[in-house]
């Protein structure tokens, strides 16, 4: 049986409340999704809208009474300002009402809208993101308002939690903005400890007095690696490059006596450059093993065409096939492992129905 069986979610969705509807659903609640406006990309509508009951927003608001009545969560996206008048919400003391919004209710930018451009500059993601000599970058995708999602579904479940012990919903609101910062707790810690605001470094992981490389290029790829301060991930590196005469001067320090975040920068780089050869003349699935296998703490980097035939995300049932009226296309679907048994079934994205004679719950039951 699904976690959430029987859960009804009435799902208001503009960007930031999708991803968290979508979670929802793949737990087994079902999800009403009701789109205010025909703006989302087609993209959104693909990675996180099959799974759901998907209407356009109705002409006669009141048609969303009987689904409010009878829903459990209801997950009110508000990017764009509210979107049913306050009157319009009914009393229900079981009703956990999630209200996601781009900035807090009670802060200096509350009313504002937001897009997933400007949540991720102000986040300060974007600062730091890119290349020192570059402009800054924005995450691919909708970082932003997958974050908010995520955070929204957390939100959900907690008071789910609390309603099952204390039969009482309640509600939640959830700021996009704080969720996005969220992702950049480091450089928020780092200012308050050292004063030090963070800046874009690239190719560099900056640590103590130097910087240390974090993507290398392989024989057939790339891998992300990074010398750090781990006695025992560094002997396991050297030991491999020793058995392939590979080593020169880091088969002489004692890595345990040393600290690499305090070390010279001319010294990491000359350090770096033994490394950068290795890596150069081995394909990355042999790093990879090699990783696994040894404690080296080394990830292969994977194009979006190795993601997709990946026989160890196959084996877990992670791309489904979802139909809409473009063709078939293959797409993450469980997001979460359970005792369903047996391969996930294919999703379809229908088109959108009109919401103005709603059926009741128990038309999807």
């Amino acid at each position: 049986m699904s976690q959430l069986q029987g859960i009804r979610v009435l799902e208001l969705s503009d960007g930031l409340v999708d991803l968290g509807g979508r979670m929802l659903a793949e737990l087994g609640a079902t999800v009403i999704s009701v789109s205010r406006r025909d703006t989302s990309t087609q993209a959104r509508e693909l990675a996180w809208g099959h799974g759901k009951h998907r209407y356009s927003w109705p002409e006669d608001v009141s048609s969303l009474l009987p689904v409010l009545a009878g829903a459990d969560m209801f997950l009110d996206d508000r990017r764009r300002g509210p979107a049913l008048p306050e009157n319009l919400l009914v009393e229900n003391d079981r009703l956990i009402h999630v209200i996601a919004r781009p900035y807090s209710a009670d802060g200096p930018r509350s009313g504002h809208v937001a897009t997933d451009l400007t949540l991720m500059a102000q986040s300060g993601l974007m600062h730091i993101t890119g290349d020192p000599d570059r402009p800054p970058l924005r995450f691919p995708g909708e970082q932003a308002y997958a974050l908010t999602g995520i955070q929204v579904a957390t939100a959900g479940l907690m008071a789910l939690h609390a309603r099952h012990r204390t039969g009482q919903g309640q509600r939640v609101d959830v700021s996009a903005l704080q969720s996005t910062t969220l992702a950049n707790y480091r450089e928020a810690i780092m200012y308050e400890w050292t004063g030090r605001i963070g800046t874009r470094t690239g190719n560099r992981l900056v640590r103590g007095k130097s910087g240390v490389r974090q993507v290398w290029p392989c024989a057939d790829g790339y891998v992300t690696w990074s010398m750090i301060d781990n006695p025992n991930m560094m002997r396991a590196v050297v030991k491999v490059l020793e058995q392939h005469n590979a080593a020169g001067e880091l088969a002489a320090v004692d890595w345990s006596a040393i600290l690499v975040a305090d070390m010279p920068q001319d010294v990491i780089d000359h350090w770096q450059s033994i490394l950068e050869a290795f890596f150069a003349r081995h394909p990355k699935v042999q790093l990879g093993q090699w990783s696994l296998e040894l404690g080296w703490g080394l990830s292969v980097i994977q194009n979006l065409d190795e993601v997709r035939e990946s026989d160890h995300l196959a084996q877990r049932g992670l791309f489904v096939p979802v139909t809409s009226d473009t063709g078939t296309t293959r797409l993450p679907g469980p997001l979460f492992g359970h005792d369903a048994g047996g391969p996930p079934p294919p999703r379809t994205l229908s088109p959108k129905a009109t919401l103005n004679s709603f059926p009741g719950w128990e038309a999807f039951e």
